[in-house]
């Protein structure tokens, strides 16, 4: 069964718990740096609005088809994965994400492969705004603010 990420905007707190967390998981257990996070929080001071951002697993990515090397791949659960020695970090991926999920740390190139189907971020948030939820799932909230829209905003807002 697919999995896949449902971030709510209008529950995150900015806290950051989900990037230390994650930057925890991502370095082995030992080190808390949100640099190598694979969740980043935005904040947007113009609208009072902090904006989790994570890959979302999409249905159709255009980092796989984008990537030369085919260091990108969807696999059988869902979960949208890097291949770290078939990367040569091009950015390629980088250039083409619209949620801006992936990040370079240090060459290398960065994002979220749900924790092998555990995200510690859906785990950690404090207030349920990064859930992990079935793919297809009745859950999905509809006619509420999404990332999309909230990205829509802040553009609008720039360009007065």
């Amino acid at each position: 069964m697919e999995k896949m990420i449902l971030v709510e905007p209008d529950k995150c707190t900015g806290c950051r718990i989900c990037e230390m967390i994650c930057s925890f998981k991502s370095s082995n257990w030992n080190n808390f740096n949100p640099c190598q996070s694979s969740v980043r929080i935005i904040k947007v001071e113009e609208l009072g609005v902090d904006l989790p951002v994570l890959c979302l697993h999409c249905e159709d990515p255009l980092c796989v088809d984008v990537c030369p090397m085919g260091a990108i791949k969807k696999t059988t659960d869902g979960i949208v994965r890097l291949d770290r020695d078939l990367c040569r970090g091009c950015k390629a991926c980088l250039m083409v994400c619209p949620y801006g999920a992936i990040s370079l740390f240090h060459g290398e190139m960065v994002k979220c492969e749900l924790c092998d189907g555990d995200p510690m971020c859906a785990k950690w948030c404090p207030t349920d705004a990064i859930r992990v939820i079935k793919s297809g799932s009745s859950e999905i909230p509809r006619g509420k603010k999404t990332i999309e829209s909230l990205i829509g905003l802040v553009v609008e807002s720039r360009q007065k």
